[in-house]
């Protein structure tokens, strides 16, 4: 895992620029299709009853095939859009946690058995949370979205407030005029939002990049080796630094558990670190206040230490 100066360097300017790139085109495909599908009949797709809106978050934090980073502008999207809460909610813990690339990974560290009883365990959570969640109101610790005051807020910072509407997705009201006139506030939507997040990503990939440099596969295998009775909690908790892309991760678990990690330990980690690492909580922390952040951590972490519990009486 340890890698030089250069490497290192080289890791974090290839993260940096891959997740900036997905969150543009994330950004600018959302805005496009909020414009062509339009407002009212979005809410009406992704709301309902609190059970239906969970499943519905379920089924498209799993069929989206989108990392959690590209995922964030979906969430900043449903909730500009006002869906309702279990549906935002589920979709939010579903794209980490039942990714089909990190069901993939799963399968090929872990073999399809224990995969089968974590994404039924997961998927059964999800709901359960999302309802929880919809039942607590706790879009009322959202912050506001992280795009530049008078951009969309109806507070124009020259000229009128219907001018400071236009060309945001979810408040322009004007139908659709074709790809080729939409395409630049799509495109200005996007840059907004990237602009807002680039700092805080910047700084957590280059601590994620570093600690995952410089900290050696031995003292990660040993603190969360057989011999630790807390190593599923301990690599549970030790995810949330390490993130390289989920391809990547492969095999740095297949390395880690050569070492002597346990198998539950290794499942903990590659499900903590698809869900609650650096880079994705500094995002997230410009969307959510303190306690609505913890709380999703806690969430990730909590199946993350189930998944690592189960694997071995499964696998």
């Amino acid at each position: 895992m340890t890698l030089n100066m250069r490497g290192l360097a080289a890791e974090f300017g290839l993260l940096f620029v891959e997740l900036l790139v997905m969150l543009a085109v994330v950004s600018t495909v959302l805005a496009l299709a909020v414009r062509c599908t339009g407002l009212g009949r979005l809410q009406r797709w992704l709301g309902g009853s609190a059970r239906s809106a969970a499943l519905k978050g379920l089924g498209l934090g799993f069929i989206v095939p989108f990392c959690t980073y590209s995922a964030i502008p979906m969430l900043v999207g449903m909730v500009d859009a006002r869906v309702r809460t279990a549906t935002w909610g589920a979709f939010l813990l579903a794209a980490p946690l039942l990714d089909p690339i990190v069901l993939a990974v799963l399968i090929i560290l872990f073999g399809w058995q224990a995969t089968v009883g974590y994404t039924a365990f997961i998927a059964a959570a999800v709901v359960v949370l999302a309802l929880l969640a919809d039942a607590a109101g706790v879009e009322r610790w959202l912050r506001p979205a992280p795009r530049r005051v008078g951009a969309g807020t109806g507070r124009a910072t020259g000229g009128s407030a219907a001018a400071a509407c236009v060309g945001d997705p979810f408040v322009d009201e004007r139908p659709w005029r074709g790809l080729r006139r939409e395409m630049p506030l799509a495109g200005k939507y996007a840059w907004e939002l990237v602009r807002a997040l680039a700092v805080p990503m910047a700084v957590a990939v280059a601590i994620a990049a570093t600690i995952v440099g410089f900290v050696p596969d031995q003292l990660v295998a040993r603190l969360a080796g057989p011999d630790n009775p807390l190593a599923v909690p301990a690599a549970a908790v030790l995810g949330a630094p390490f993130y390289v892309s989920t391809e990547a991760f492969l095999p740095i678990a297949s390395a880690l558990h050569t070492n002597g990690m346990g198998l539950g330990a290794a499942f903990a980690l590659v499900i903590s670190a698809a869900g609650i690492n650096l880079p994705e909580l500094a995002l997230l922390a410009r969307t959510m206040r303190p306690r609505l952040l913890f709380a999703y951590a806690a969430a990730v972490v909590g199946a993350a230490m189930f998944a690592g519990y189960l694997v071995p009486l499964v696998a």
